[in-house]
């Protein structure tokens, strides 16, 4: 029988996968913490080149409030291994405290665009919602749909940008959860001149993942990025410290909301 990771060992896993295969030890060494883990779970796979890369959902504690359902994506660009080392890192210390997710249904793609072998890997700002063939954005526009998303955090990690940014389709959101979630990330890495940017073209792009009117009206679209000149554990490191600042602060943004 295999035995449970050590919290040591959950610690190192992140770490251990910069040098991995991505199709094999990214999936055997999440699988074994989905094995032992009260909230985290293996969740549905997509199958690329005779490849299956799955993805997970991690259900944090219930407070008393229905579960706010997030999608955070990693590997949008197929290339980016850093993206998916830095959602592995975050679902291990969720595991490890998981009141960091309480009210949360988080479903996570570490690898969300697989590179292709037979042909080129889809482009996410333009191969959607356009009735195409590739596997993997059918598959991700049936995730969009179904799993009735409030929100979208995609992470890009090596980006040819000054510093830590954040481009986020609401205004609400950048004021009341995301300038607060950068004290932590400025720590790792400096900030770009403008950290926070209003970027609708996020969604208005009818062709983009981030156009989420196709899925349910309202939900939020985030996108995390690194610059490439810093340390990768910096990166790794300010995504993970960011994306669990932003579940605190948004999910107070919603229990004010609630109250009034």
């Amino acid at each position: 029988m295999e035995t449970a990771l050590s919290v040591s060992a959950y610690h190192e896993l992140p770490s251990r996968l910069a040098d991995a295969d991505p199709a094999q030890q990214i999936w055997h060494s999440l699988d074994t913490l989905a094995a032992e883990s009260p909230g985290l779970a293996k969740w549905r796979s997509i199958a690329v080149d005779g490849c299956a890369f799955p993805s997970y959902v991690f259900i944090g504690p219930r407070g008393g409030s229905v579960p706010i359902r997030l999608a955070l994506l990693g590997g949008i660009d197929s290339e980016d291994l850093l993206s998916t080392n830095a959602i592995v890192k975050l679902l291990v210390e969720l595991d490890l405290a998981p009141l960091l997710a309480q009210d949360f249904a988080l479903f996570a793609y570490p690898v969300a665009n697989p590179h292709r072998t037979s042909h080129r890997s889809p482009d996410f700002t333009t191969d959607f919602w356009t009735t195409g063939s590739d596997p993997v954005v059918r598959y991700f526009e049936q995730e969009l749909t179904e799993n009735a998303l409030d929100g979208v955090i995609a992470v890009k990690g090596n980006e040819p940008i000054s510093g830590f940014q954040i481009q986020v389709s609401s205004r609400v959101i950048a004021t009341e959860v995301l300038w607060p979630a950068l004290e932590l990330a400025q720590r790792l890495v400096p900030l770009a001149s403008e950290p926070i940017q209003i970027f609708p073209r996020l969604e208005s792009n009818r062709c983009s993942l981030f156009s989420l009117g196709h899925s349910r009206p309202g939900p939020f679209s985030i996108l995390i990025r690194t610059p490439r000149q810093m340390p990768s554990e910096n990166q790794i490191s300010a995504i993970a410290f960011s994306v669990k600042q932003i579940l605190h602060h948004y999910r107070a943004l919603v229990s004010h909301a609630d109250s009034i």
